[in-house]
């Protein structure tokens, strides 16, 4: 049966022993029986005992000073103490030290037996709580979905292991701290404390995607599930949300849908180009020649300079969408990142002319090389500073850190002083077409991507975090793998040229 119980019988009276003994094996316990303490002390313990019967006068001592011992070596056993010599100091003394029951003899067998049994089913209650309970705390160690609980206010209160797993984020760190102002984007953060007190007020949601913030400002999609939880007084207590990690998806979606679009850019350019490219150039050969007949001081050679200036726009434009939709394919070489950027700078520098316009680098001591194509990641440097140098009022000024980001990626913070994007703008940034200029394909930024990805790394535009260089501006997280390996071997390169 499932609540029997293994019972030691600590008894000096044989016939005693004996009744006890029987009565209690009827019901089907496991009797283990001694005549005094020293005899189970000798016999040793066994630590599985459910249940001690503890006659109170043994012949080698009385159970006030035998129980802490017994306690001690048998500490997951009740203890029941029957005494034919019982007064109100030694039952007080014996209740003191955690004895569940105290019993008088002549012991009544159906009192025995009743007492017994409700300790037997106190016991599996005990066990059913506790397996519940392992299973419960293995569900929230192994499930490879995030379990988090918040409290009315919308503070953290416990999280499961996986979700430090995907965020980077620790409980002891973060436990009581304002969930939506930790781990939600700011422009989240409204619409979903609305929905959090929607549900606090005991409305069940689901399907709710929104993305979190990881501790290296990273966002991961997520898609939850929200319900309740309720105390013993039936009251709402607590908000427990379920979530699973949608980041890969919705990636995987996007790369195929960026996918689709690029094959219909690239046929379409591609006739494009075919039907334009013999226009264009009769174009510009005709205005070359109107450029010869027509003196520079003529009203008319202002409207030819303008046609000229028109086609190399278009000729730009063209190729610019040519180059985005056709296959990237990538030279590699080991090159340090302030290495390429501050070349990029020095190219910019008749853009910035004139300009108060700096570069500032911010704790940047990353010597670890990155195996890049060079010139794309110039690319990506220049569209960066152009846009900056086109959103920013003077003076300009684009923070700029690169860090070991871990043991196997490089993190590149760029951030400048312009009045940065909202949050629509944001989501639409790298899609292709979007521009927030008046001129231009709006190529420029998912060309910045692409390049990215094709170095299988990353690029978001998240919020700022230098409230010295502005508040609103915009700023990018860029990561890249790094190869550690490459490292010694291009120090000891840049070694040997020092030397030389």
């Amino acid at each position: 049966m499932s609540d029997e119980l293994e019972i030691l019988l600590v008894e000096d009276d044989e016939d005693t022993r004996a009744n006890l003994t029987d009565i209690l094996e009827l019901d089907g316990h496991r009797i283990r029986s001694a005549n005094r303490f020293a005899a189970v002390r000798n016999s040793g313990m066994n630590r599985e005992t459910d249940l001690v019967i503890l006659d109170r006068r043994l012949p080698d001592g009385e159970a006030e000073t035998l129980l802490p011992e017994l306690m001690q070596l048998l500490p997951c056993a009740e203890f029941i103490v029957v005494t034919g010599y019982a007064d109100m100091d030694s039952t007080i003394a014996a209740l003191r030290l955690g004895v569940t029951d105290y019993i008088l003899k002549p012991i009544n067998p159906d009192a025995i037996r009743q007492r017994v049994a409700r300790l037997a089913r106190q016991r599996q209650t005990d066990r059913d709580l506790l397996r519940e309970q392992n299973f419960a705390n293995q569900v929230l160690a192994t499930a490879e979905a995030i379990i988090l609980v918040l409290d009315l206010e919308g503070r953290i209160v416990r999280f499961n292991p996986y979700f430090t797993q995907i965020t980077g984020w620790k409980l002891d760190d973060v436990r009581g701290l304002d969930w939506f102002d930790t781990c939600v984007q700011e422009q989240d953060r409204e619409w979903l404390r609305e929905l959090f007190i929607s549900t606090a007020a005991n409305t069940h949601s689901t399907g709710v995607l929104n993305p979190i913030l990881t501790t290296d400002c990273r966002l991961r999609q997520i898609r939850w599930s929200n319900s309740t939880l309720k105390g013993d007084d039936g009251e709402i207590v607590s908000v427990l949300a379920i979530g699973a990690d949608v980041t890969e998806l919705i990636d995987a979606q996007n790369s195929a849908s960026r996918a689709q679009r690029l094959a219909a850019i690239g046929q379409t350019v591609a006739g494009l180009a075919h039907e334009s490219r013999n226009a264009l150039h009769r174009i510009q050969a005709s205005v070359e020649i109107l450029q010869l007949d027509i003196p520079p001081e003529s009203e008319l050679r202002e409207e030819v300079d303008s046609i000229q200036r028109a086609s190399k726009e278009l000729t730009t434009a063209l190729e610019e969408v040519r180059n985005y939709a056709a296959p990237m394919h990538l030279h590699r070489e080991l090159a340090l990142l302030p290495e390429v950027w501050r070349r990029v700078w020095r190219y910019l520098e008749l853009q910035r002319s004139g300009r108060d316009a700096e570069i500032i680098e911010v704790q940047t001591g990353c010597e670890c090389p990155v195996d890049m194509d060079v010139m794309r990641l110039e690319q990506v440097f220049r569209n960066l500073f152009e846009n900056a140098l086109s959103a920013c009022e003077d003076p300009v000024r684009i923070h700029l850190e690169c860090q070991c980001g871990g043991p196997d990626f490089i993190l590149l913070n760029i951030q400048d002083n312009g009045p940065g994007l909202c949050a629509e703008k944001r989501e639409k940034l790298f899609e292709p077409f979007f521009t927030t200029k008046t001129r231009g394909t709006g190529l420029g930024m998912s060309i910045v991507q692409r390049i990215i990805d094709a170095h299988e790394g990353d690029i978001q535009i998240v919020e700022p975090n230098l409230p010295e260089a502005n508040p609103h501006g915009a700023r990018y997280l860029i990561r890249l793998p790094k190869h550690t390996s490459a490292v010694e071997s291009l120090c000891c390169q840049r070694r040997m040229t020092a030397n030389a």
